[in-house]
């Protein structure tokens, strides 16, 4: 990124245009040497080569607390057989890669998931470390800092944990050439703390985008976090039971991906997740319809291409309360005998693809929020849902609510002291009883079989009829 160019407009390069050429024609060499040593029994072969620079640290008393750059470079293979997957990843040369990998003893279970250390790549990601341009991050940091404490006197603390990501990538199967995507973000959790007298109080916000940086608006971010934190410094102790849920749209639509959509991934599905065979069936309330978008414009979970090659798409997992779909990679469809859905996603070259979410979006009703809110007699608004546990295969969670209202008589009155929501998601599915027309998007992070990935949240504002809230500790 350069600081002639406006802030936004102008993504920074990952390499410069040789390395860029070399990765392409390393892509090429490799796919062309899978290609000769092709077997009958073969069902599916790719390629993935990689590079990536990855910032991430904390800033904290208006300055860069702590900060980490890794750059990284590497290339993958991976077949398909009626016996499982082999995988490969490693720096290593074409050849050498497609030789380890067909020279390897296949496992019992059919499945390999081991990296081989070798030589360098014939490109060199270090270049892309000096062109990783802090002054567009710095600002951003800095804006967010100022624009909170300028809020409110009784700021005391902005904390910001950041991610910044570029990554690039060529992707090639046996039967179709190789293909580039980008992979560039910016993924922030803002904490901010307010002080009066004797009582402290959080406001927590998480932004992402698709992008750089700038993309990003620092003041309403700062706003934003200052106006939660101040607002809870007057939380009362959240109530116990089971209460009608408001949850804000945007952040809130995680409660969605994480309780109730993960059971859809085709992995899941393979063991017997509660919606196995359940195509066609209803299994939320009428009016709810949930689409997993790959190619969502901002969204952190976009991209071009899959890591297996397979082309965006949005996938209606949910119609109108109905199943229609399953997210796959390619090992999953065709043991489901369903279409690829563009759902194979790694973190980097040295894991396999698995089937992921991209952008989960809830479609958007005919209320607004005020009207959804007005009513609800007695219940929470949990304005932000934070982090949780989660049992993919069944969908029971609990979940953090880290800013929220109590909702009294139809209004949105005291702030709530930090709780929990607890459900299953099957039922949250079919008790969500409306839903806004006030979609927002938001940004997450999504962790499985240890590969953390970013996925992108859209939707409105919506009602759980109920759920269990876990008062305040």
């Amino acid at each position: 990124m350069t600081g002639q160019q406006p802030a936004g407009r102008e993504q920074s390069r990952l390499l410069a245009q040789p390395d860029q050429d070399r990765m392409t024609q390393e892509s090429e060499v490799l796919l062309a040497h899978l290609r000769r040593r092709r077997r009958s029994d073969w069902l599916e072969g790719t390629v993935l080569v990689d590079s990536s620079v990855r910032r991430n640290g904390r800033y904290a008393d208006g300055r860069l607390a702590e900060t980490t750059l890794v750059v990284d470079a590497g290339m993958a293979v991976r077949l398909l057989t009626p016996d499982g997957f082999r995988y490969r990843a490693a720096s290593a040369p074409a050849d050498s890669l497609v030789d380890e990998l067909l020279g390897g003893r296949s496992p019992a279970n059919g499945r390999r998931r081991e990296g081989a250390a070798g030589q360098r790549a014939s490109w060199d990601a270090a270049g892309a470390a000096q062109e990783a341009d802090t002054a567009e991050l710095m600002a951003l940091l800095d804006g967010i800092d100022a624009a909170a404490r300028a809020q409110d006197p009784r700021i005391v603390q902005v904390l910001i944990f950041f991610d910044v990501v570029r990554r690039g990538v060529r992707i090639g199967s046996l039967d179709q050439g190789v293909v580039e995507d980008r992979r560039d973000l910016v993924y922030l959790t803002v904490r901010t703390v307010a002080k009066t007298g004797d009582r402290i109080a959080a406001g927590f916000y998480t932004p992402g985008i698709a992008g750089a940086p700038g993309l990003l608006d620092a003041a309403a971010i700062g706003r934003e976090s200052a106006v939660r934190a101040v607002h809870s410094l007057e939380g009362r102790p959240a109530p116990v039971g089971e209460f009608p849920v408001v949850v804000a749209g945007g952040r809130g639509i995680v409660l969605l991906h994480e309780a109730c959509c993960h059971p859809l991934e085709g992995d899941e599905v393979l063991k017997g997740s509660i919606y196995s065979g359940r195509v066609g069936e209803r299994i939320a309330a009428p009016g709810v319809t949930i689409v997993d978008d790959a190619a969502l414009p901002d969204a952190v979970g976009s991209h071009r291409y899959d890591d297996e090659r397979v082309p965006a798409s949005a996938t209606t997992l949910v119609e109108d309360g109905v199943l229609r779909s399953f997210l796959t990679d390619r090992e999953s469809a065709l043991r489901l005998g369903t279409s690829l859905t563009s759902n194979g996603r790694c973190h980097s070259y040295q894991q396999p693809p698995i089937p992921r979410m991209t952008n989960t979006c809830l479609g958007a009703g005919a209320l607004t929020p005020e009207e959804i809110i007005a009513d609800t007699p007695r219940g929470i608004y949990a304005e932000h849902v934070a982090g949780g546990e989660v049992v993919e295969a069944t969908g029971e969670f609990v979940f953090r609510v880290t800013n929220g209202y109590y909702i009294e008589n139809g209004r949105l009155t005291d702030p709530i002291a930090e709780t929990t929501i607890a459900g299953n998601g099957a039922k949250v599915l079919t008790d969500i009883d409306a839903i806004g027309n006030d979609v927002q998007l938001g940004a997450a992070k999504c962790g499985k079989f240890g590969q953390l990935i970013p996925v992108g949240v859209s939707g409105p504002t919506l009602r759980v009829a109920s759920m269990l809230v876990g008062g305040t500790s």
